[in-house]
């Protein structure tokens, strides 16, 4: 059995454009910028033959599956367990602020030897790693052979480090080609 899935981040929000961090405790929706990169997806998923589109509940994943969804001609089902990681004390701060306070944490939230660091009061990268791969494999047994994911930077970058992809920064609306097979999950291609 083979599943393929397209994982992407969402749009834009006035948070990511404050550069403030954002997680599971900040709700925010998409601003203008957003709603266009979402337009964008459109075009980049549009060949891939999507059936449907799982997403985190959260407004910002959810405002970018429904543009693409919606152009698709696609459902799109909301997974409470694709939400972005909860950052604890970390929410909502400016990351120059926390790049002073916590440098230990924000320079290697990114990096794959780090699963276990946490903000103070929030999940660590692996608890909201196994999250995401536990709806991930329960999905699996689902009737499709192709979805789209609608994830979160955090949780996006959690993926990645964890199939050892190497990688520099992850723009809103990157997407990646994910394939389950046999039991085992493998990263195809570049991200888009």
């Amino acid at each position: 059995m083979r599943k393929d899935f397209y994982v992407f981040r969402h749009g834009e929000t006035e948070l990511n454009k404050q550069k403030r961090w954002q997680g599971s405790g900040m709700d925010y929706d998409l601003n203008e910028n957003g709603v266009k990169q979402a337009q964008g997806l459109i075009e980049k998923l549009k060949d891939k033959g999507l059936e449907k589109i799982y997403s985190s509940p959260l407004k910002r994943a959810k405002h970018t599956a429904e543009v693409v969804a919606e152009a698709l001609k696609i459902p799109v089902e909301i997974r409470a367990d694709l939400r972005e990681c909860f950052y604890g004390d970390a929410e909502g701060r400016l990351i120059s602020d926390l790049q002073e306070e916590v440098p230990e944490i924000v320079n290697n939230w990114n990096k794959p030897e780090y699963f276990d660091i946490r903000f103070k009061n929030g999940e660590s990268k692996k608890e909201a790693l196994n999250r995401v791969l536990k709806e991930l494999i329960k999905v699996t047994s689902e009737d499709f052979q192709t979805a789209g994911i609608a994830i979160h930077g955090g949780t996006m970058a959690a993926m990645l480090n964890y199939w050892s992809y190497d990688f520099d920064k992850l723009a809103n609306c990157a997407v990646f080609h994910l394939v389950y097979k046999n039991d085992t999950w493998k990263i195809e291609g570049s991200i888009f």
